[in-house]
């Protein structure tokens, strides 16, 4: 009887020790903002300025309608593709914000080719979450 209380106490706490082991480690700066920057570009890329507008900071939100944040993406329509970039969080965890480099190919208007270049928004940290500080 002692044997099988033994053998019991050893598979429970094997189970424990690997419930325990198998919790993830906490997201870097880095990692959480690339995950709702890409969140974010992928409503954007849909057109879906509603979505999008959703990762805006919630300062942001009181003072703009989705309509006057639309305004900031007038060109989306011109894109052909867009990616996310570098990400720098220096001394995000004093400060919480972290530059977000989005990757842009397009072609204006009157324009033979694709052009490509670099717009870099800037994220930062806002209770337990990391939201996009639109341009006014």
């Amino acid at each position: 009887m002692l044997r099988s209380y033994s053998r019991l106490f050893l598979v429970c706490s094997a189970l424990i020790l690997g419930a325990a082991c198998a919790t993830a480690p906490p997201k870097s700066a880095e990692e959480a903002v690339r995950e709702r920057a890409q969140a974010w570009l992928d409503a954007l890329m849909a057109f879906d300025f509603e979505g999008s507008y959703q990762f805006t900071t919630p300062a942001y939100q009181t003072a703009h309608s989705v309509k006057w944040y639309s305004k900031n993406y007038g060109g989306r329509n011109m894109w052909r593709s867009a990616s996310l970039g570098d990400i720098r969080c220096d001394e995000s965890e004093e400060f919480g914000v972290c530059e977000v480099d989005l990757v842009l190919t397009y072609r204006g208007f009157n324009m033979p080719d694709y052009m490509t270049t670099v717009v870099r928004e800037t994220w930062v940290k806002s209770g337990d979450d990391w939201y996009t500080q639109p341009r006014q």
